[in-house]
């Protein structure tokens, strides 16, 4: 009875971990985001930021990079990779993204380009709230829904019959200073005209590249003198 009982225990632990790993994870073989060496990057304080940069203006790290993709959300709650170009209104979707070093992520959500940007990430109920994140953590948003939903509505709806709608993402070495930096911060929208300027102000040199998985994107900062962020603005342009 013991020999059964330990059988049908670790046949449920099994069980468990082939739901956990439905998910494709990002590739950790030749991972071309924790790849790379550090080189010599120029500080440059930014009004829009809060610096840490201890008053070095040389430091030798890494470029920044950043991984993205998105999934969309089945009728059972499962997820699955997708294009960029394979959405509908009332599709539901889920956005995963990580970093190549620690610092500060933000995602906003415009379901127009003139609504205001409602925030995304940092949430209360993932990652402590903070905006501050580790490297190579994969985050997946939005995640840690109340459990009095069901698993198909944890996702990023799609209302608009036609049009465009628009998810930003921010990682900085620095937090900004018009973004949330916790959950508890997020209790506003952002406008349109901040959220472009915080993009045009920025001095970035983005590289995008194919990233680990068929449709997720590698973003590197190639710009040693102005290193401080990279800012994507990913636009949902829904099918008919």
């Amino acid at each position: 009875m013991r020999l059964n009982l330990v059988r049908c225990t670790l046949l449920l632990v099994l069980a468990g971990s082939f739901v956990f790993e439905a998910r494709t994870v990002f590739s950790r073989q030749g991972d071309l985001l924790g790849g790379g060496v550090p080189v010599s990057i120029f500080r440059k304080p930014k009004p829009t930021r809060r610096s840490s940069s201890k008053g070095k203006p040389v430091e030798r790290a890494q470029l920044l990079k950043l991984e993205w993709r998105l999934y969309k959300v089945l009728a059972d709650g499962s997820e699955e990779e997708a294009s960029l170009n394979t959405f509908r209104r009332g599709d539901r979707l889920r956005l995963g993204v990580r970093t190549n070093q620690d610092g500060y992520l933000y995602v906003i959500h415009q379901k127009s380009p003139a609504s205001p940007g409602e925030v995304v990430f940092p949430d209360s109920k993932l990652n402590n709230g903070s905006s501050s994140v580790y490297k190579s953590e994969e985050f997946v948003l939005p995640s840690n829904c109340p459990v009095k939903i069901s698993r198909r509505d944890c996702a990023l709806i799609l209302a608009s019959a036609t049009g465009e709608e628009i998810i930003y993402l921010f990682f900085s070495r620095d937090p900004f200073i018009d973004l949330p930096a916790s959950a508890s911060d997020a209790n506003e929208s952002i406008s349109p005209e901040t959220l472009e300027k915080l993009m045009n102000d920025s001095g970035q040199d983005l590289r995008p590249q194919k990233g680990s998985t068929p449709f997720s994107e590698l973003l590197v900062n190639i710009n040693t003198r102005d290193n401080e962020d990279i800012i994507k603005k990913v636009v949902l342009r829904k099918q008919p």
